[in-house]
């Protein structure tokens, strides 16, 4: 499913409602413009790396935010205490749109507990930066760095690449300039 497939979705509201998620829906892209938007759980939902980020939706006599974690309304308590809220969503009005400075404070303590969220059990490592670019991949073994790792500016251009073998650098590492393109190799021994 696409940014079409919730084209579609926010179709079947009539305005003003519409317009409120509509206009939601833009803030997110803007402060998120490497999130994919897909439908998730019926839902839209802005995802990174196949993350979810955030899902909103419109219901009869409200609209809701679901920032993916059941923990995150205590995260923010003094800031959302004027919404209704549920373990895993915010309301507000049908017709009134979200405060902008609240939906991006939002979207940067989600990123930040989805960074916090990392190094997996499986060693898997993502780190994001507040706009939704991804920072860094690569995975952990016993603890230390190791096989392919990659680093990126947060335009989303790659800036860095190398591998690792138990938490020392090894092979060949790459540096790539602003565009993308191979500035420097360095290589070391395995």
């Amino acid at each position: 499913m696409s940014q079409a497939a919730v084209s579609s979705h926010l179709k079947k509201f009539l305005p003003p409602q519409r317009t409120v998620l509509q206009d939601l829906r833009e803030e997110i892209e803007k402060s998120l413009p490497f999130a994919e938007q897909v439908i998730k759980y019926g839902i839209p939902t802005f995802t990174i790396s196949d993350v979810p980020v955030i899902g909103f939706d419109g219901y009869k006599k409200h609209n809701s935010i679901f920032p993916y974690s059941g923990s995150f309304t205590q995260r923010l308590s003094v800031e959302l205490k004027m919404y209704e809220q549920t373990k895993g969503s915010i309301h507000f009005d049908v017709a009134k749109s979200f405060p902008k400075s609240l939906l991006r404070k939002i979207l940067k303590e989600r990123i930040s507990q989805i960074n916090d969220s990392y190094p997996k059990k499986s060693g898997e490592f993502l780190e994001f930066y507040d706009n939704g670019a991804l920072k860094a991949k690569g995975r952990y073994k016993n603890g230390k760095l190791h096989g392919s790792w990659q680093w990126f500016r947060r335009t989303g251009v790659i800036m860095r690449s190398g591998s690792f073998k138990d938490g020392v650098q090894s092979g060949t590492w790459i540096t790539y300039d602003v565009k993308g393109k191979i500035y420097k190799e360095t290589k070391f021994k395995s």
